[in-house]
Parts: structure tokens; C-alpha cells; sequence
């Protein structure tokens, strides 16, 4: 190898190396001033809620904070923020966190940044090997991509484990009244049809049970649960437990109405699944008809399609053809999606 060969081989790899860590850099302080910002207003709407709960208002406080800035600027900065945090999940940790328990990882924040790396950069080469793009200009572009295709991983990953959950309810809430009607405590209940089901809801029981042989209240063990599993099943199971708790009643009667009201519910669900089959094999369909086509006509007239790839109108042709697949593709799965 040539000495000129190595040095610019050499100039090419520091470049690469300084662009990675300008980018990072900044990437970094862009999240640590949003952080910041995040923090104070957090921070002071959480003195204000305890002085209003207290009676202990701080008026000296308050007047200072009016003083430099007004509610309408306080108000916009939130809204800016948590917009941006939307956009970028690592800006809101608390909620990344949520999200990670939610899907049952175990992974810190220092996993998700790594996955997050990592996609960036395989999306970086993807770009270079069809377009042609500058690696480190490719990879810059890649790393929000990256961290929202990891972040909606995590985010799928916790809805279905959230569904596991929710078919698995009914049954524990009947191995729940029986213990109930049997004369066991509704915690040693809880606990048992955690140790006899399977997880995710498995797990769930198991830690209310402990966290209530730990000292904690059994209406904050499962409201825990339901912060983390977000539906709504899970908010009526807690407040009949702690309505029964506080105020008597007959806990087996609702607890007998949920079961049942979640079994409706899944065989409703089956039978609109049913329905709505023959429209999302269309919708199937058509989505993989101009892919299955680009590929026919790339076997058979190569020299007909390779304009698409090598040619800068053909790459926007093809992301405009493109986006609006997965637009059209969007569309069909909310048209074929039904809440209940």
C-alpha cells in the first residue's frame, strides 16, 4: 500500500471519528439543556402543589418567579418540552423507563442508547450501500430514526404483554373469588393465582403480594400494577378493591362482573377479527403487490429498474413511491382497526 494511499485512508478515518463525536456531542447538549428546562418546571410546579396542599405558600417565591418569567412563558416552554420529549424518548426518562418495565426488559438506559446506536449505524450503512450517502452524514441522519424504531420495538413489545395479561385476567379473577369465598385473606388470594398463572400477570401478583408483605398498602401495590400495565381492566380491578376495602361490599359480586365483561370483550374482539379478515388480506395485498412487482421487474429487465437506484430523480421517485405506500398501508390498518 501506497503512503499516499494510507495517509488519506488515515485523514478519512479521523474525519469519520471527529463527525461521530461532533455529532454526539451535540446531540448530548441539545438533551441535557431540554433536561434542564424539564427539571426546573417540574421541580417548581412540584414546591407550588406541595405549599398548596400544605397551606405554606413561599409568596416572596412565587412573585420571584413571576418576576422573571410569566405563566404563559412557563406554560409554552412545558408544552415545547414535552413535545420534543415525544419526539425524542430519551429527553423523557421517566417515561422510557415506564415503557421498558411495561414491555418486562430489564435493560437500563445505557441498553436502549446502545440499541439505539446500533440500529443508527445499520441504517447508516443501508443509506451508503443503496444511495450512496456519506457515511457520517448517513449516520447522523440514521440515530433519531434509530431511537424511534427501537423506542416503537419497546413500545409493541409492552402491548402485547399488556394483551398476555389482560387474556390471563379473567382467569385469576376467578381463582381469586373462590379463595375469597373460601375465607382467604384478598392478598393471599392475589397471591396464590400469581404463583398458579403463568407470566406476565404471574409476575404482577406475585410482586403486589410481596410489596404488601413488605409494609405496602394493597391499593398502592395495585395501582403500581396498573400505572404500569395502562388499561383500563386493571383501574377497575383496583378501585373495586380499594372501594371494598374502604367502604365494604360485595368484592366476589364485582370482581365476578369484570371476569365476565372481560370474556365478552375477547369474544367480541374474535368476532370482529373475523369480520374485518377478508379486508386486512386485501390490504395485504395491495401493500405487497408493488414490492413483489419492483422485484419481478428487477430479475427479468434489470437495465429497466436500475435507474430507480442509481439515478437522484429515481431515488426520489422511489421515496416518493415509497412514503406513500406506508401511507396508504397506515391508512388500511386504522380503517381496519376497532376499539372496543
Amino acid at each position: 500500500m501506497s503512503p499516499g494511499l494510507e495517509t488519506q485512508i488515515l485523514v478519512a478515518l479521523i474525519g469519520f471519528v471527529t463527525s461521530v463525536a461532533v455529532i454526539v456531542g451535540i446531540g448530548l447538549f441539545v438533551i441535557s439543556v431540554v433536561m434542564r428546562v424539564r427539571r426546573r418546571h417540574r421541580s417548581r410546579l412540584a414546591r407550588v402543589g406541595r405549599g398548596r396542599v400544605t397551606g405554606r405558600l413561599d409568596v416572596d417565591e412565587l412573585r420571584g418567579n413571576l418576576l422573571l418569567r410569566s405563566n404563559h412563558d412557563s406554560a409554552t416552554v412545558s408544552q415545547l418540552t414535552d413535545t420534543v420529549a415525544r419526539l425524542i424518548p430519551l429527553l423523557d426518562p421517566s417515561q422510557l423507563r415506564a415503557d421498558l418495565e411495561r414491555a418486562g426488559m430489564r435493560q437500563s438506559l445505557g441498553g436502549f442508547l446502545a440499541a439505539t446506536l446500533l440500529t443508527g449505524l445499520l441504517l447508516a450503512v443501508m443509506a451508503r450501500l443503496a444511495f450512496g450517502f456519506p457515511l457520517p452524514g448517513a449516520l447522523a441522519g440514521g440515530l433519531l430514526p434509530g431511537m424511534l424504531i427501537v423506542h416503537a420495538g419497546i413500545r409493541f413489545q409492552g402491548e402485547r404483554r399488556a394483551q398476555r395479561f389482560l387474556k390471563q385476567l379473567p382467569d385469576a379473577l376467578d381463582a381469586t373469588v373462590r379463595g375469597i369465598r373460601a375465607g382467604l385473606p384478598v392478598v393471599e388470594c392475589i397471591g396464590t393465582a400469581g404463583h398458579d398463572t403463568p407470566d406476565p400477570l404471574g409476575a404482577h401478583f406475585r410482586d403486589v403480594h410481596e410489596r404488601v408483605q413488605l409494609g405496602e398498602t394493597l391499593d398502592d401495590a395495585l395501582w403500581r400494577v396498573g400505572d404500569t400495565i395502562r388499561r383500563p381492566e386493571m383501574d377497575f380491578l383496583a378501585v373495586s378493591i380499594s372501594i371494598q376495602s374502604e367502604t365494604g361490599g360485595s368484592l366476589t359480586d364485582a370482581l365476578n362482573n369484570l371476569s365476565d365483561m372481560l370474556r365478552k370483550r375477547e369474544t367480541m374482539k374474535l368476532k370482529i377479527s373475523a369480520i374485518s379478515s377478508e379486508a386486512k388480506a386485501s390490504a395485504m395485498i395491495i401493500g405487497a403487490l408493488p414490492v413483489v412487482m419492483l422485484a419481478l421487474l428487477s430479475f427479468m429487465s434489470p437495465d429497466y429498474v436500475a435507474p430507480l437506484f442509481t439515478d437522484s430523480r429515481g431515488n426520489v421517485m422511489l421515496g416518493v413511491g415509497l412514503g406513500s405506500m406506508l401511507l396508504g398501508a397506515f391508512v388500511m390498518w386504522r380503517m381496519t382497526k376497532f376499539e372496543i
